[in-house]
């Protein structure tokens, strides 16, 4: 064992973000990065079951990882094996990616950012907004539904104020968040569940908190032509800015991470003039750009969490106080 930091950083070879964090992590730790969907032969995987004990060790040239209390990992978006045409090369990565998470669960590890086992359990939005209330944060009335006739009259409840989103980007472009109205063929609820949600009106602006550990970095996002979805805005036409989180907000945030059994997530809200209203958590969402556009330490912030390991915990299970409130 070596009392040297070292980090293993899983992402597919040209993630730019997992680049930003890497260079932070510079001549600190010793790092072996590598994409399971895509192993070099050159990158060697050694875990051994011996005297009731498992030992597992990296190794890319002189670089030597052992998966032990020293080894902090950054699982980022490595190549998903089902996404590889070759039917050989998709066994090679689906077995590279299993065997690669399970020894690295077998270890006591410094800390993971993020446990992609917790991390796929985060993602679920039921689960997510629950744990938002629970915190304090307010949270739009919401129906998953594949019921015509529900559809209908949450949105007659709601003075056809609603909108609709996608649970999952897989196998489509980008599925903006679109309001719908009584008119649309609800018709064509039946056979999928539809994830409708209560629109929130008088908007002053979108925010991005981007948690890490207990470091919590906001961002200001507005855009020209007001999109319902900032991301659909068109080039130079969103523009961010840094924030400051209410205290109330930030501390529920971070509360809300760690009982997802995360450390680094990014979420969502709409700030409007009587507070701030809670949309969703993105286990795994981007934070390039908010560094670049917000000029926020991220990548650094989670540079040192991968070299140091995560701050005391001083958490209750008791709620803080409501998070809505003004900006």
């Amino acid at each position: 064992m070596t009392d040297r930091p070292s980090v293993v950083v899983v992402a597919a070879e040209h993630d730019l973000t997992a680049d930003l964090v890497v260079d932070r992590l510079g001549g600190r730790a010793a790092v072996v990065r590598l994409d399971p969907g895509r192993l070099r032969d050159d990158l060697e995987i050694d875990g051994r079951f011996q005297a009731g004990r498992w030992h597992g060790v990296l190794r890319h040239g002189d670089r030597i990882v052992p998966m032990d209390r020293t080894c902090a990992v950054y699982w980022r978006k490595p190549t998903r094996p089902e996404t590889i045409a070759a039917s050989v090369d998709r066994w090679r990565a689906h077995e590279n990616t299993t065997a690669l998470l399970g020894i690295l669960k077998a270890h006591r590890l410094k800390v993971w950012c993020n446990d992609p086992l917790a991390a796929a359990s985060a993602a679920l939005k039921p689960a997510q907004l629950a744990s938002a209330h629970h915190r304090g944060l307010a949270v739009p009335d919401t129906l998953f539904t594949s019921v015509s006739a529900g559809a209908r009259a949450f949105i007659r409840d709601h003075h056809d104020r609603v909108v609709v989103k996608a649970l999952t980007q897989r196998d489509l472009p980008l599925v903006p968040t679109t309001r719908v109205r009584p008119d649309d063929d609800l018709d064509r609820v039946a056979g999928t569940v539809h994830y409708l949600q209560a629109l929130v009106e008088d908007r002053v602006f979108d925010a991005r908190v981007t948690v890490v550990d207990r470091a919590v970095f906001g961002a200001r996002i507005t855009t020209d032509d007001r999109a319902l979805d900032w991301r659909t805005s068109p080039r130079g036409g969103c523009h961010h800015a840094p924030l400051v989180v209410p205290a109330a907000v930030a501390d529920a945030c971070v509360a809300h991470v760690r009982d997802l059994g995360l450390v680094y997530v990014a979420l969502d809200f709409v700030v409007t003039a009587q507070g701030w209203w809670y949309l969703e958590t993105n286990p795994n969402g981007e934070f390039g750009f908010v560094q670049a556009l917000a000029d926020q330490p991220i990548a650094q912030a989670i540079a040192d969490l991968l070299l140091h390991g995560r701050a005391g915990r001083n958490d209750t299970d008791t709620p803080p106080p409501r998070a809505r409130m003004g900006t």
